[in-house]
């Protein structure tokens, strides 16, 4: 094993100490593991650690715990843990194991092994080095596979053959490697993704799994990268025939980023910012067809609803909205029903430039427009609650949208001249 020098920062380089001699004092071996090792080599440490302890990690967990003054959270099924160090993070504890299959995309079943074998569980090589922390070995590395190399020559190399149909949310952990670290996936390892593909072994993942690894997808720095990547393998259509990268949407890509910096500086709320880039993998789906796949991955209500809308407006409001002398109040009629994350795509996907900077106009404008009259107002002039207070303060609002008043006066008048006897 070779020993290197990190920068480490000081306090988890302490905390890695700390691991090793608790380990020692307990006769086990402790190792730092996965892609806290890889981040380190590539000089972007993190705060999350994974240990992985040759032994009993469960309570080996608890002894940290008490030691550092934490909090424990134990997964038996997994024999892993998490600690929750006060002032640092999250670091996860696992026994070293062993994992099989019972079946293509199923949860896996462990047995306690050595730090080799659990090694080899891994996805991938540059996911599968580990560091040793026991004293007079600390940071010793651990290689077995090859990683570091393949983190040097770029690229994603995975164990064995049968990686990507044992675990098949593991192709889309490889396309979120290549984009981010900047490399490619290694020639065989592809042959393999592909025909985990073709196989249709993404159909035996569930679907909260898959909407899991989307939404890490969509919080990449570059989402656009991978979801391109998707297309290009044929992952999509295999999750669910209603996705896809059409022609419009490989437009809309790259304005994505810009749209979603658009709605944060103007403070307009995005509950569901992922699904922003979501829309950009629909395939122009049916009303049926986006109740089938919002259910096919176990989608929240407020993401079914944007899928269901995307379904219904696309891309006919573009005809609405750029035609000539479209006045703000008709903007507001089409865009207004519809969700900001829908509003936001709307804008990253419009088809000319020109359209694009006139619903930012719209949305600045809306944003900082607040209606001049309220329904105190009807009632203070006189006129009963009813029906007609949402039709008065509509109009009102449309012609204040519209420029036709300048100031809440010039409202005021209007509705008595034209609403109280």
């Amino acid at each position: 094993m070779r020993t290197f020098q990190f920068q480490i920062p000081p306090k988890t380089k302490s905390l890695l100490t700390k691991v090793g001699q608790l380990a020692d004092e307990r006769g086990e071996a402790a190792y730092a593991v996965g892609g806290f090792v890889r981040d380190l080599f590539l000089r972007r440490p993190g705060m999350d650690i994974d240990i992985t302890v040759e032994g009993d990690g469960l309570t080996f967990a608890e002894k940290l715990a008490k030691l550092t003054g934490s909090e424990v959270e134990a997964f038996t099924q997994f024999g892993t843990s998490i600690v929750v160090i006060p002032g640092f993070g999250k670091v996860d504890v696992a026994t070293a194991r062993t994992e099989s299959y019972e079946k293509p995309g199923a949860l896996p079943k462990v047995e306690k092994s050595g730090i080799v074998q659990d090694l080899y569980r891994r996805d991938f090589t540059i996911n599968a080095m580990a560091l040793s922390l026991t004293p007079g070995y600390f940071l010793k590395l651990l290689d077995p596979f090859g990683g570091l190399e393949d983190l040097k020559k770029g690229r994603v190399r995975a164990l064995h053959e049968k990686s990507f149909i044992d675990d098949p949310t593991r192709i889309f952990r490889a396309v979120r490697f290549e984009q981010r670290f900047k490399t490619r996936i290694e020639e065989k390892t592809q042959k393999w993704l592909l025909e985990a593909v073709k196989g249709d072994y993404i159909q035996k993942v569930s679907g909260e799994r898959l909407r899991n690894e989307l939404r890490l997808i969509f919080q990449e720095p570059h989402p656009e990268r991978a979801v391109l990547r998707l297309e290009e393998l044929g992952v999509l259509p295999r999750i669910h025939p209603a996705l896809g990268v059409p022609l419009e949407a490989k437009k809309a890509l790259p304005q994505i980023d810009a749209a979603i910096g658009f709605f944060r500086r103007n403070q307009i709320t995005l509950e569901e910012e992922k699904m922003v880039w979501f829309q950009a993998l629909l395939s122009n789906p049916s009303v049926h067809e986006a109740e089938s796949l919002s259910k096919r991955l176990m989608l929240s209500r407020p993401e079914q609803k944007i899928v269901t809308q995307c379904a219904t407006v696309h891309p006919a409001i573009y005809g609405e909205l750029s035609g000539e002398g479209v006045m703000v109040s008709r903007m507001y009629k089409l865009l207004c029903p519809l969700k900001s994350e829908i509003q936001c795509f709307l804008m990253a996907a419009a088809p000319t430039p020109v359209l694009r900077q006139k619903l930012a106009g719209y949305f600045s404008k809306i944003q900082k427009s607040k209606p001049w009259i309220r329904g105190r107002d009807l009632q203070a002039m006189g006129i009963a609650p009813g029906f007609r207070y949402s039709f008065i303060l509509l109009e009102a609002l449309n012609a204040q949208l519209d420029g036709k008043f300048k100031n809440r006066k010039e409202t005021l008048e209007w509705v008595k001249k034209t609403f109280v006897a």
